[in-house]
């Protein structure tokens, strides 16, 4: 039975900027990824004046685009404004439930709870954490790690790293389809410096052949 692992991403671009490589390292590898994104965009920066149902189906064609690019067999793109509300944190964790239940994930990955600068990541973390724990106890939770990616707060410690070198290409075309996010912020740059900056840096595993690394900390329920 080959491994399953889901990636939970607060905005439709989240797992292509902070663990585009990684993704596709994994499914390369055998490993079945769903990705479940929790809004729907809409209330991201535009620079083209588009309303919000506008801007909403504009980031749904793009995260369809960047994750064929990526390869990632499931896509399940929550049609949610914002986790601002009890109703839509409900909502949010309810088909939450429903995917864990459905597709039994051996693993989970989710922005930190506590160090992302992003409220909205934040909300999203927390959501995800509390739905487990009432899970933790039903007999078709398989989840056996939880892990936080970078995205957008640097770490200062970590406990996993990932060489992404051989896959840095595929993570740089999944990020570019998002074109109405990098037409008012150059994320390939920035996220690939910090890439880079891993990879240089690593410490644990003496000199390094490593060009491009993406880094986790584990959590514990």
């Amino acid at each position: 039975m080959s491994k399953t692992i889901l990636v939970v991403s607060p905005h439709p671009d989240d797992l292509e900027i902070a663990m585009g490589g990684t993704v596709a390292k994994l499914i390369d590898q055998g490993v079945s990824v769903v990705s479940l994104v929790a809004t729907d965009g809409r209330g991201s920066t535009t620079v083209d004046g588009l309303t919000g149902d506008e801007l909403a189906e504009v980031r749904r064609q793009e995260v369809r685009e960047a994750v064929s690019v990526l390869g990632i067999q499931t896509l399940i793109p929550l049609p949610i404004e914002d986790v601002k509300t009890e109703k839509n944190k409900q909502h949010f964790k309810n088909d939450f439930k429903e995917t864990i239940l459905r597709f039994k994930p051996q693993e989970i990955y989710i922005p930190h709870p506590q160090i992302d600068k992003h409220p909205t990541h934040r909300i999203v973390s927390e959501l995800v954490l509390d739905e487990l724990k009432e899970l933790s106890n039903n007999k078709e939770f398989k989840v056996e790690k939880i892990w936080c990616y970078e995205v957008w707060t640097p770490f200062s410690s970590y406990d996993r790293v990932e060489d992404i070198s051989k896959f840095i290409d595929l993570k740089i075309m999944a990020i570019e389809a998002h074109r109405s996010q990098l037409e008012y912020k150059n994320y390939t740059e920035g996220i690939l410096g910090l890439n880079k900056y891993r990879a240089v840096f690593d410490e644990r595993h003496g000199v390094t052949k490593m060009e491009y690394a993406e880094v986790f900390i584990e959590l514990m329920l």
